[in-house]
């Protein structure tokens, strides 16, 4: 009978590790919510970031002043999922996380419906080849397409605008206590 037993616990721990139960990285850190921080138009990037601390290596920040919901109306996730969801007004509202495991990478891109007929787009990007890269757009349809065309866009780090009138939107990579933060201005 014990052998049988520990038959029976071989074979559990074989399917165990091979099935996935036991992750290979399992001291990565969870992603970690930025709760929503209230703002006004006048609300300045460090005064957002100065009440924020920074656990994580990678941050998405979106600033929203437009006075409306921005209400996710599509996503394109290369690698990783778009972590945030609606952005309610006069709110600013991040994700904190490390990206992939073992890579530490990530790409993904949002489409935000501003209002009926208004739309902006918000990409980011770690690859694990290549380098860091911020994008923003204005294609005003519901749907994946759009993110997916800023994402497939995008080629550097520099910083952005977009002018959707009567809404505009900046976006710009920043550090933060050893985060990199990718930041989204919609006003």
């Amino acid at each position: 009978m014990k052998s049988l037993t520990r038959i029976f616990v071989a074979l559990l721990l074989a399917v165990s590790i091979t099935f996935g139960s036991f992750h290979s990285n399992a001291h990565a850190a969870s992603p970690l919510p930025i709760p929503s921080i209230s703002i006004d138009g006048n609300t300045t990037f460090d005064q957002i970031v100065n009440g924020i601390r920074f656990d994580r290596k990678y941050t998405v920040l979106v600033a929203n002043k437009t006075g409306k919901t921005l209400e996710r109306a599509g996503a394109y996730n290369d690698s990783s999922n778009w972590p945030l969801g609606d952005v309610e007004p006069n709110s600013a509202v991040g994700q904190q996380f490390d990206g992939i495991p073992i890579t530490n990478s990530f790409s993904f891109a949002s489409n935000y419906r501003v209002e009926p007929g208004k739309n902006l787009q918000l990409a980011a990007t770690f690859p694990t080849i290549g380098r860091r890269k911020i994008g923003l757009g204005n294609i005003n349809q519901d749907g994946n397409n759009p993110a997916r065309n800023v994402w497939d866009n995008m080629n550097d780090s520099n910083d952005k605008a977009v002018n959707n009138s009567p809404f505009q939107g900046r976006a710009s990579i920043q550090q933060k206590n050893g985060s990199i933060i990718w930041y989204y201005e919609l006003k």
